[in-house]
């Protein structure tokens, strides 16, 4: 059975722009936002249908106003490597043990382009120079031996119009094909004042909505 894992972070931009031109930059942080393809001071996502939710994230993913998914009572330590952020989420306890359970890595714009968790991870993650998101790898996601690579493909405005998905199972040795590649198309048919979709139709016929809710202004 085919699972696709799309953000939707992954997702996620820039301020909304639904017509031909350049998307302009955000009025706030991106983090980890972008990877979920929103743009904006989004709060949080609802997801209904859609397809591939991240595992890590749930189906209602949260973000704080510096773009990071919020994770509360979770200790958060920062560190640089080069021109990159990493933040490492640990569980310490009362007693300094715990266990490091999610490490993301930040490009030197704020866009997420690797994380890992437990026995998964996503990596490679690319964006264009609209800070869209264009391509990933997904690793663990459906079994640990498994690889999932994404290319996404865009129209006039920042909402993705294809997307396609080849998936590797090198663990699937009693089978003859442990590689499959195939492809799904979008039509939208809600998007918010934010450019952000919140309803589209996928070409298998499957209708993916998001309920979005953004942060009051300061």
């Amino acid at each position: 059975m085919k699972r696709f894992l799309i953000p939707a972070l992954a997702i996620i931009l820039a301020a909304a722009c639904t017509e031909n031109k350049k998307v302009e930059e955000p009025s706030a942080p991106i983090g980890d936002r972008a990877f979920y393809e929103v743009t904006g001071n989004v709060e949080s996502i609802a997801l209904d249908h859609v397809a591939g939710e991240f595992l890590f994230l749930g189906d209602k993913p949260k973000f704080n106003r510096e773009g990071h998914f919020f994770v509360s009572d979770i200790k958060i330590k920062e560190e640089k490597e080069g021109d990159f952020t990493i933040l490492r989420l640990d569980t310490d306890d009362e007693d300094g043990g715990g266990e490091e359970f999610v490490s993301c890595k930040y490009d030197s714009k704020g866009r997420l382009v690797t994380v890992g968790f437990w026995e998964a991870s996503f990596s490679d993650i690319k964006y264009d120079d609209q800070n869209r998101l264009v391509s990933y790898s997904a690793f663990g996601t459906m079994g640990i031996e498994s690889e999932y690579y994404y290319t996404l493909e865009y129209g006039k405005d920042r909402n993705p119009v294809k997307v396609t998905i080849k998936e590797v199972h090198p663990d699937y040795v009693e089978h003859d094909i442990n590689t499959q590649t195939y492809s799904y198309t979008y039509e939208y048919t809600a998007v918010d004042e934010h450019g952000n979709w919140t309803e589209r139709k996928r070409n298998d016929g499957e209708v993916e909505k998001r309920t979005i809710k953004y942060y009051p202004a300061e």
